[in-house]
């Protein structure tokens, strides 16, 4: 239970956090009379609290004992519908899994916010309080701790965006805004219907319909879903259901193409939390429920998802590499540098795991940056064509340092947080290719390994590109027009908007291990059924490649010796045996 009677405790800690943002989006709609300036100034107060709130949570759950063991930290419930059949509660909880996308979702709205300061000048009190309501369903889809929760928050996140990018956006904001809502409802109901199998087959064995996710997974680790031609490979169907559903989200190629047209037409503050955010929580939903609850199928699937990863890399650098618009070319960086996510977690090698994991918050640092800056050049330029751009440095230079910034964090250079979860992804799938692949995948393996070195070539080529073409060099098109010549360096809402990512970006990349090891526990508990079946393929697959190698050849058919007598001299004077 909730527990409000000895003060500040944890669980109430947690659930004021989740609360804060939709105080403050009321508020913000009541100050609406009041003019632009005082909601704005709510919304950032608001953020800024958020904010507070939840850095002090993460700073509480490091101090906490049950984490050192992968426990739940801040745990809560309260009875939704527990009368009859049915287990649904409200119960919430943070651990290793989610205490940075918690963290990381409250940062990055304070961004959303602060870059939205001078881009949104119309019905904006409509724009705060929808950017506060996303805040709060994201702050809660991945406190969630039961299925009927986490849906509820998991659907909540698409309403406002759907808003946000269909009411402020660009030109064609509208096509864009019922895409990505038709993709993203689609896939999460198909994940739906995925995580019912499983509280459907849980209560066949149990009698109860709980939805507690800690349940079920220790339920299902006793009574699995069936991978038999008998069931008809249930636990298989389920997997490809909730793969679906989470793709989508992440999204991995080939159900990626919602995402260049959202990112492109949605204004900054929607990009800066769909990169940032909610492009993470597919990669959440395979480790918090993919990965624990159907092992066998994600044992089977991994190889063909680690090449869906490796394909992704080289197909989102390879797009990128020839885009003539800068936030197009960052979107497709997203689906390039996802990849790396996908990649690393289905070689279900504890290295590349736990890079990956690491590797949600780089990318939601430096993708957030990228698409805050490029929209603040677009403020100021009002183009986002790269051959209109040209010497932007000389103009802003602030702004072209956190440009680069974010760039050398997203291409992985050495010293900050972008090579950490890359190297450790690479790391962990070579290792995987050498010593713990499939018989017949050993070799593919090796090679999707290569592919992913080669993104990492091409995202440098395609990020520094970039950078020469926009920021340096003579000014040319908008940048030496009258734009050019009355364009302002960073304003101080700009400053508090990206100075907070370049300190983590700098602080991740210098000492990860704070942040490693928050999470090591749980992301080593949320995979360690699915890495035993895949182990236990890869031994079966070499017992059976040895034994197929050691075989003695098959015994031919009975047979009689005709000596043919040919004479020395014949070509077929050989002694031959003719089968009868």
């Amino acid at each position: 239970m909730l527990d409000f009677s000895q003060g500040f405790s944890p669980a109430t800690h947690l659930l004021l956090t989740i609360a804060a943002p939709l105080v403050g989006g009321l508020a913000a709609w009541l100050l609406g009379h009041r003019g632009l300036q005082a909601v704005r100034q709510s919304a950032a107060v608001t953020s800024l609290i958020t904010l507070g709130l939840a850095a002090t949570l993460v700073l509480r759950f490091l101090g906490s004992e049950p984490t050192a063991a992968g426990g739940f930290f801040a745990s809560g419930e309260l009875g939704w519908f527990v009368n009859g059949p049915l287990d649904i509660r409200f119960s919430v909880g943070l651990d290793g899994l989610s205490i940075w996308l918690f963290g990381l979702s409250a940062l990055l709205t304070v961004t959303a916010v602060f870059v939205s300061w001078e881009a949104v000048q119309e019905k904006a009190v409509g724009f705060y309080c929808l950017l506060l309501l996303l805040e709060a369903a994201m702050l809660g889809v991945f406190a969630a701790r039961d299925i009927i929760l986490f849906y509820v928050f998991f659907e909540f996140t698409l309403v406002p965006l759907f808003f946000l990018i269909g009411i402020w956006g660009h030109d064609d904001r509208r096509r864009a805004a019922v895409k990505f809502f038709i993709y993203t409802f689609a896939g999460s109901v198909l994940a739906f219907l995925g995580l019912l199998a499983i509280v459907l087959w849980h209560a066949s064995h149990t009698g109860v319909l709980s939805f507690d996710i800690a349940t079920l997974t220790a339920g299902l680790a006793s009574h699995p879903l069936p991978m038999t031609p008998e069931w008809g490979y249930l636990q298989l169907w389920v997997f490809l259901a909730l793969f679906v559903g989470f793709a989508i989200k992440v999204p991995i190629v080939p159900v990626h193409t919602w995402l260049p047209l959202a990112h492109v037409e949605a204004p900054t503050g929607g990009s800066v939390d769909l990169a940032g955010v909610l492009l993470k929580i597919g990669i959440y939903g395979f480790l918090r429920f993919s990965l624990p609850m159907l092992p066998e199928a994600a044992a089977v699937a991994a190889p063909w998802l680690v090449a869906l990863g490796a394909i992704g890399i080289l197909y989102g650098a390879l797009v990128a590499l020839v885009q003539k618009d800068l936030k197009r070319m960052v979107a497709y960086s997203s689906v390039s540098h996802m990849g790396y996510c996908v990649m690393g977690l289905f070689a279900l090698e504890p290295v590349a795991v736990e890079g990956a994991n690491l590797q949600l918050i780089n990318h939601g640092l430096a993708s957030a940056g990228l698409f805050a800056t490029v929209g603040m050049i677009y403020e100021r330029y009002h183009t986002r064509k790269i051959a209109e751009l040209g010497g932007i440095a000389s103009q802003t230079p602030w702004l072209a340092a956190f440009f680069m910034l974010f760039t050398f964090s997203a291409i992985g250079l050495p010293g900050l947080n972008g090579f950490v979860g890359e190297f450790m992804v690479l790391a962990g799938t070579f290792q995987r290719a050498w010593s713990g692949a499939p018989a017949e995948w050993a070799t593919t393996y090796l090679m999707l390994a290569l592919l992913a070195v080669a993104g990492v070539v091409l995202g440098a080529w395609y990020m520094l590109q970039a950078v020469e073409r926009v920021l340096f060099g003579q000014p040319r098109g908008a940048t030496a027009g009258e734009h050019g010549a009355h364009a302002r360096d960073l304003a101080w809402y700009e400053v508090a908007a990206l100075a907070p990512l370049g300190v983590f970006i700098v602080w991740i990349g210098v000492f990860p291990s704070p942040f490693l090891r928050a999470s090591a526990v749980a992301v080593t508990a949320s995979t360690q059924a699915s890495s035993e079946a895949f182990a236990s393929r890869v031994s079966a697959s070499r017992i059976s490649a040895t034994a197929e190698r050691d075989a003695p050849a098959s015994p031919s058919a009975p047979s009689a010796d005709i000596t043919l007598h040919l004479g020395p001299s014949h070509p077929l004077s050989t002694s031959n045996r003719l089968a009868p």
